[in-house]
């Protein structure tokens, strides 16, 4: 038996494979073959997000249940919004018309109550201008501390909830420090190339998969925009696994 995959051809597979590392950047869904019915063996969701993003806040731990409902990998991917907005025609909000930026903050204030999540619409130190915040979590990745969504949904709450400047180093090495990880060995690998690398890499992908905003989810082929789309991510999650 053979399967064609994200442009990859396996034939009578008995163990699991994965193709994260496809040239595409996207995620893709595995089958193996055997003389019974294929089954899918994992389900990845690549999950784009920025930390300046209350959007992807009040998405985050909500999307943490889902996959550990279903059992899914998540692949947290910290991206540079500065530079795929002019690519894809977003604009930072300082820089949207008075209209939109009004109905964002309506649009926050109504989401928060909705969801029972606090979140203050204009914290004191928005938007985050540095790229330390982002990096941080990388390089929490990186060393596969198993920790980067903790530590990224950290980091956005103390900027959301907390008014704390995520931007300053004293306050990532508090947040840092919750995790249980080491504060001085986490930002000084954050410093170096290989994150900084990795961010840009991130990035590019993001773009060459039409990634526009924050957050976006990607499963197979399917993107997902906002933290209002998670209900249909649950769903084709609920359809790939009927497959099991």
């Amino acid at each position: 038996m053979s399967i064609q995959r994200g442009g990859h051809t396996f034939s009578a597979l008995r163990v699991p494979i994965r193709t994260s590392g496809h040239k595409s950047g996207k995620s893709h869904a595995v089958l193996i073959g055997t003389k019974e019915k294929p089954k899918l063996i994992m389900i990845k969701i690549d999950y784009y997000i920025s930390h300046g993003s209350p959007w992807t806040f009040l998405g985050h731990n909500r999307l943490g249940t889902i996959v550990e409902r279903y059992d899914a990998k998540l692949n947290i991917l910290p991206v540079n919004y500065g530079d795929i907005f002019p690519i894809s025609g977003g604009l930072p909000v300082t820089k949207r018309p008075p209209q939109r930026q009004k109905m964002r903050l309506q649009e926050l204030e109504r989401w928060s109550k909705f969801l029972k999540i606090k979140l203050i619409p204009q914290p004191k130190f928005f938007p985050s201008k540095s790229l330390l915040p982002s990096l941080v979590i990388i390089a929490s990745k990186l060393k596969d501390t198993k920790k980067e969504f903790i530590l990224a949904n950290l980091i956005m709450n103390a900027l959301w909830v907390e008014e704390l400047d995520v931007d300053d180093e004293k306050v990532l090495t508090v947040l840092i420090s919750k995790t249980g990880l080491d504060p001085d060995e986490i930002i000084l690998f954050a410093k170096g190339t290989e994150c900084r690398e990795m961010f840009d890499l991130y990035t590019k992908n993001a773009i060459k998969n039409d990634v526009f905003g924050a957050p976006t989810f990607i499963i197979e082929d399917q993107i997902y925009w906002g933290q209002d789309r998670l209900d249909f991510v649950e769903r084709h999650l609920k359809e790939l696994t009927k497959t099991q």
